[in-house]
Order: C-alpha cells, then structure tokens, then sequence
C-alpha cells in the first residue's frame, strides 16, 4: 500500500452507490477500502482495486479493525427496505452510533465522515417551495424517519468529530434497482399517470452524487452541516415519463391513476403480502412517498462546495436504458 495515498474507508461499498463512490475515489487517487459485511455479495466490486475490511454496523465488535489509519470515511451502509420498523432504526440509527464510537475509541487521527443521508429524512416539498437544509425535518416515512435519527446521532458527535450529512433525492443511474421499475414500465409501453402529475421532482445521476460527496469531503465545510446533492433542477413527473418515452424510444399508452385508487391498491399490496410474510413492493407508507413533490435548492452545495451537476436527465436517462438493455435487465 502506497502510505503516500489518502485513505478512504467507505462503508456498503458493495451496494448500487457503495460501487461507484469505490471507482470515482480510486479515480482520484485515493487507497480505498471497502467496507462490507462477511456475508455480502461482492460481483460489483470485480475488477476494482480495493482492500476488502470486513464489519457490521450492527456488530460493534466487528468496527473497531474496520475504521483505524484510515484519513476519511463515507458511511453509507443503510437500510432502504425492510419488513420490521425496527430493522430501519437498528441498522440506521443504532449502527451510525456504533461506528462513530468505534472512530472516538480507534482512530484519533480521521479527518472527516460523511454520512449518507437521503431526501426522505427532510420530507417532501410543499406548495411547489423547494425544500432547504435549514427547513425543519417532516419526514413521511420510516426509511426517512430512521436517516433523520442517523442524522441527529451524527450531529452528537460534531464536536469530537468533523461531520457532514449528504442529503441526495432519488438516485438513478447505471446498475440502479429502485427507479429501474419507471424504466421497465414505459419500456413495455405504458406510461404510469398516477395521482397528480404536475407534482414536481428531482434526482440525481449517481456519478453527479460521488463528485458531491467527493466534494463534500474535500471542502472546508463546518461540523455538523447539511447539503442536497441533486440535478440543479425539477421536473415535474409529466415531464419525466416523457423523457423516459425519449430514452426509450417509443409511445407509451397513458394508464392514469387517481391518488385514492393507487392508495386503495396499496392497501390491498400490503395486506396480500401480509399473508405469505413478504414485503410488499407498494405499501401505504411508499404510496405516499411516491404521491409527493420532492424539490429541493441546490444553492448551499453550489456556494460551499463547488458542486454543480453535469448529468441532465434527458442525457442520464438514455445511458441507463441503454446500459438496461447491455446488461438484459429490460428484454
């Protein structure tokens, strides 16, 4: 190992996100190390020149190895989906205590640790303002309830530690499974109406997140600060299943569904599932979250970071279809 090189510990790095922060950070030069669970797949990292540490954020007793001499960390092992409340707030909230006190007790020497938050921990948008990191938190969901208790965990720490909450909206991009189902419905030739579609939203291309981060890391920035790192603009979702239907290549057939009907759906998902023990795709909680505007301003990481997005949709989402199509994820 070359003890010139920075070093960046950067935790679910086998992830959808894990993976390209891994090869942007390698990009710029910096011995990365891998953060993962003994138990993870690790096809995304083939061919990625990292060192593989071993932990679980559940586990104290596993971090203490994973987080000495190394210069930053990138904590981005979470839970996005899961069956039981309490696996969101163990994994979220709990396990950021327990790497952050593994750093006080095992390296003195960290430079920075940047949390990955998400969107869902400020809540959605409301009467078309965008949401800003000074607004106050209304999260809507449990996913976004245990990244704010993650956050406040964070937050502790900041006098001991130099920390920063990265707070990205919907997150799309080559090998990404969440928004791929938008993709693989208008590539069958639909194209989901469903509630209010003048309801306006943003993303953000997973390169243009890890150029954030990688900022975010580097930057002069205060203990303890909040940054949205997102496409500079919103779309409304008309407008995006239109440049899905660019992307793709052709005409969808409009299915429109009103918010009460893809509610009462949403009822029906949840209990059915209930049923054979399995977690449902849509629940009441996910029908709300996915009813709402999600805006926010980009002007905080524009004037601390330096940050400015590169990948307009129209222009990302091309490349993930076509990366769908490689791949024969969409057929």
């Amino acid at each position: 190992m070359d003890s010139n090189k920075r070093t960046v510990l950067i935790t679910g790095a086998n992830g959808f996100v894990g993976t390209r922060l891994c090869a942007k950070f390698l990009d710029e030069n910096f011995h990365v190390i891998a953060g993962v669970r003994k138990s993870s797949d690790l096809s995304n990292l083939d061919g990625l020149d990292v060192t593989f540490r071993y932990g679980d954020v559940t586990k104290p007793d596993t971090l203490s190895e994973m987080v000495k001499d190394v210069d930053y960390i990138i904590h981005n092992a979470g839970v996005v989906k899961a069956k039981k409340k309490e696996t969101y707030f163990d994994v979220n909230e709990v396990g950021t205590k327990l790497l952050l006190d593994a750093v006080t007790s095992h390296n003195q020497n960290l430079k920075k640790l940047i949390y990955i938050s998400s969107l869902a921990a400020a809540g959605p948008s409301v009467n078309n303002i965008p949401v800003t990191e000074e607004d106050v938190p209304h999260p809507i969901t449990m996913y976004g309830k245990s990244k704010l208790a993650g956050e406040k965990v964070l937050f502790s720490f900041k006098e001991k530690l130099s920390v920063v909450s990265v707070r990205p909206p919907g997150i799309y991009g080559p090998g990404d499974k969440e928004i791929f189902s938008f993709f693989k419905t208008v590539h069958k030739g639909i194209k989901p109406y469903i509630g209010n579609i003048q309801r306006k939203l943003q993303l953000v291309h997973v390169d243009d997140l890890c150029d954030g981060i990688y900022k975010a890391l580097l930057s002069d920035t205060k203990s303890g600060s909040i940054y949205f790192i997102s496409e500079d603009r919103s779309y409304t979702m008309e407008n995006l299943i239109q440049l899905l239907e660019e992307a793709v290549g052709k005409k969808g057939f409009p299915l429109i569904l009103p918010a009460s009907i893809f509610k009462a759906i949403s009822y029906i998902s949840k209990a059915a599932f209930k049923l054979v023990n399995a977690t449902p795709m849509l629940t009441p909680e996910k029908a709300n979250e996915l009813l709402a505007s999600w805006e926010v301003s980009t002007e905080k990481a524009k004037n601390e970071l330096g940050f400015v997005s590169q990948m307009p949709f129209a222009e990302g989402a091309k490349q993930t279809y076509n990366w769908y199509i490689e791949k024969h994820w969409l057929k």
